[in-house]
């Protein structure tokens, strides 16, 4: 898909973005549509509730390495229920690591520390994967000292022994015979020494119905099943990772199993997950989710993320160097649930989709819940409300945002989307989220009240009661204000002077463009909405400057149109970055993959032909210098390059160094890598052009940042005077002799001084925000 990228500012250089990560819009622009051209909606009842909250998706494969690694401060937060680690006195060197880490002996104090137990992977007493089996005395005396030392250990939050892991593939049956019989063997030896353990497996690498029923039947006929089943879910239906994930398989598989073991007269066991997710969506909020669902839902005990990376970072939860990234915060959030799990439906039940996870906790007067999975438009419908004896007529609604940038990519904190007041009608909410990103996890809390607004329902706006309409679920709150030549008033109240990023949901049902007018503290701008459609609304965006305290924004109609909500986010402070995807330019002979490593999810490669580019497409107000950072991989034992264009002109050569490897290595050491070059841009739009060089380097995304010196700022002053926005000669001949002897803070000064009298506020704001990036 190609995907214009607009870079504005307040005045000359701002990014778009409600907290979503959508196109930049700035000024009067046209609202457009979502990413996936369809709304998605996830079903929630709070009158259902079928769980205690126990976190059952929380805990990782080799999540933790040694004492302090990671960080105990970060562990607990997650809430993990149970790690699988090592056997102690294991020799294993995972993933190709110089060191042993992850003897489970070792770290179960510090998950005994985070509330979560430990299961003992016995064949990784080995040092190689797929396991080097040395004879049936060998194996019997590992498994006498691995019980040995867990019982003299005193542990007390061991989950259980898993006697082999992946056997229909790792077990070798040609030297250690069948491995139901190693099975049976294993097990009478440990029941031998500890009773009080519990026993895991088999441990097959995906759900095999035609495997189970096989191990179920010895297993019951030798008396040796197993206190806590165990599979593991790494793929599509059949559980087979290199096709790709399906986690919509999850409660088909349990409900499979449960059948089996009714079939066969068994008791139902706890079932332990105890690796999921796929290579190239490993710890991708919005994949994640799209697990913790279904586990949650299918009653599962426990389900831990899998191993494929480096180990003692909760499974890339954390950065290489152990900070949180946008999995942690997902995670986090998982973790911050308590009380009672309520049952969910996910927007499609045979392919990914939007999906999530809510509880209620009547002691914290509270609902909460993560989700996410989808592209576009999505729908929280929340019925069962009159059980959440805490809420009245109103609810105080907020949703937070986990981006994802890629696994070494830190999110020092989440983006508020949207935070505001809800009117229950019949017992239910609607919550409409525009924009989601698919890689992205979300948080949404609801409770009696709150102090954040930034969402304005237009049905709390409206001057009288006939101008507001019921509607169906993908309006907010299930109601609008139809206008007809009218207008409607937002009172909105910014915590501080600023620039914000405005947005309003409509539907224009009417045949053509509307136009209409957008009113913001008496400044007057023309906007245009376009024709919707009878059933669907979309999003005109704008930017402002609004002051501390109450702020009118008014709309007025020429014509029809219905209002849904107004939506207001202030943009952050100082340099304002572009993220533009590779994986959403225009791509020529050369191929979009999946990563968990890359921004976003994905990454283009194969770039490795004379025809072969990337275009993107971008649009700024402001001509000038850019900064532009490139992520990028090099996989060969040498330098590569790329050529580049901008605007079609004269080429250049972009030159990577050897990243020591490729973005969707596994294990992946930091395989990606950045460099950063200098372009000139045009005012408006623009292109920038990546061409196969010498040897191949993968892309992964790009970021525009607007170069700010002295002279960009002087330049500024003068079209700022010649466009009547400084209106004063004296004045602008006055800040350029500032600038000229570099007293920026005078400059400064003189600008606030000024500000709505002789420059206007628009002007003044845009250099205040250059030069206080100056001085940082």
């Amino acid at each position: 898909m190609k995907e214009k990228l607009r870079l504005a500012a307040v005045g000359f250089f701002i990014v778009a973005g409600t907290g979503a990560g959508v196109p930049a819009h700035s000024g009067d622009v046209q609202a457009e549509e979502n990413g996936s051209g369809k709304v998605e909606t996830l079903q929630v009842d709070v009158g259902n509730e079928y769980r205690p909250v126990t976190q059952v998706a929380s805990g990782a494969l080799y999540g933790l390495g040694e004492a302090g690694y990671p960080p105990q401060e970060l562990v607990n937060p997650t809430k993990p229920k149970m790690f699988t680690q090592m056997a102690p006195g294991g020799t294993h060197f995972p993933n190709g690591e110089t060191r042993v880490l992850g003897d489970s002996l070792e770290v179960a104090p510090m998950a005994e520390e985070a509330g979560a137990s430990v299961t003992i992977r016995m064949p990784d007493i080995y040092p190689d994967f797929p396991y080097q089996w040395e004879g049936w005395s060998d194996w019997e005396t590992k498994v006498r000292e691995i019980v040995q030392d867990t019982k003299e250990s005193g542990s007390d939050n061991i989950y259980g022994y898993e006697i082999w892991n992946e056997p229909e593939w790792t077990w070798d049956e040609e030297a250690a015979g069948p491995f139901l019989e190693g099975w049976e063997r294993t097990y009478n030896l440990i029941k031998e020494m500890d009773t009080e353990t519990d026993i895991i497996g088999p441990s097959f690498t995906q759900y095999n119905e035609s495997l189970l029923r096989e191990f179920l039947i010895h297993a019951r006929d030798t008396n040796t099943l197993p206190d806590i089943m165990s599979w593991h879910e790494l793929g599509n239906p059949e559980g087979n990772h290199e096709n790709g994930p399906a986690p919509w398989a999850i409660e088909s598989h349990v409900e499979n199993y449960r059948a089996l073991e009714k079939e066969l007269g068994i008791e139902p066991l706890r079932i332990s997950i105890n690796e999921y997710g796929v290579q190239s969506e490993q710890a991708v909020p919005g994949a994640m989710i799209q697990y913790i669902a279904p586990f949650e839902r299918a009653g599962v005990d426990t389900a831990n993320l899998a191993f494929w990376y480096r180990p003692g970072r909760l499974s890339n939860l954390l950065t290489s160097d152990m900070e949180p990234n946008g999995a942690w915060w997902t995670y986090k959030w998982y973790g911050d649930m308590s009380g009672n799990m309520v049952m969910t439906e996910p927007a499609a039940t045979d392919a990914a989709g939007l999906d999530g996870v809510v509880s209620i906790s009547p002691d914290k007067e509270e609902i909460k819940g993560i989700f996410g999975g989808h592209n576009g438009d999505g729908v929280l419908s929340i019925d069962g409300l009159d059980e959440a004896a805490f809420l009245d007529d109103t609810a105080h609604v907020k949703v937070e945002e986990a981006s994802w940038h890629g696994v070494d990519t830190p999110l020092s904190e989440p983006a508020t989307v949207f935070e505001g007041e809800f009117t229950i009608t019949d017992d239910s909410l609607t919550i409409p989220v525009t924009d989601m990103e698919k890689s992205s996890g979300y948080n949404l809390t609801i409770t009696a009240s709150g102090d954040g607004m930034s969402r304005y329902e237009a049905e709390h706006a409206a001057g009288h009661p006939d101008q507001v309409s019921d509607a169906d679920a993908h309006v907010s709150n299930n109601k609008y204000v139809g206008l007809q030549d009218d207008s409607l008033d937002f009172q909105v109240n910014a915590p501080e002077d600023g620039e914000y990023d405005i947005a309003l949901r409509y539907a224009n049902v009417t045949t053509d463009n509307g136009n209409q007018q957008l009113k913001i503290n008496g400044d007057t701008r023309d906007v245009v909405f376009s024709e919707t459609g009878s059933s669907s609304y979309e999003t005109y965006r704008t930017t402002a400057h609004l002051d501390a305290g109450t702020n009118t924004i008014r709309l007025a109609a020429d014509g029809a149109v219905d209002v849904d909500y107004l939506q207001v986010g202030m943009k952050p402070k100082g340099p304002f970055q572009l993220r533009a995807e590779a994986e959403d330019a225009a791509i020529e002979n050369a191929v979009t993959h999946d990563s968990s490593y890359a921004s976003d999810g994905a990454f283009v490669g194969n770039i490795d032909y004379d025809n072969s580019s990337v275009t993107f497409d971008v649009e700024v107000l402001a001509g000038g210098a850019y900064t532009m950072e490139i992520g990028y991989a090099d996989g060969t034992d040498a330098e590569s390059t790329h050529s580049l264009s901008v605007n079609g002109g004269q080429t250049s050569e972009i030159t990577y160094e050897n990243s020591g490897g490729w973005m969707s290595d596994v294990p992946n050491f930091g395989t990606r890598n950045l460099e950063t070059t200098e372009i000139e841009l045009n005012e408006g739009d623009n292109t920038i052009t990546f061409e196969k060089g010498s040897n191949y380097a993968e892309l992964d995304y790009i970021s525009l940042t607007k170069s700010i010196t002295l002279d960009t700022l002087r330049r500024d002053v003068t079209t700022f005077a010649d466009e009547g926005l400084i209106n004063n000669k004296g004045i602008a001949d006055s800040l350029q002799a500032k600038l000229k002897q570099d007293n920026l803070q005078p400059f400064m000064n003189h600008l606030h001084a000024q500000r709505e009298k002789h420059i206007s506020r628009k002007a003044a704001d845009s250099l205040l925000r250059d030069a206080e990036q100056m001085t940082r």
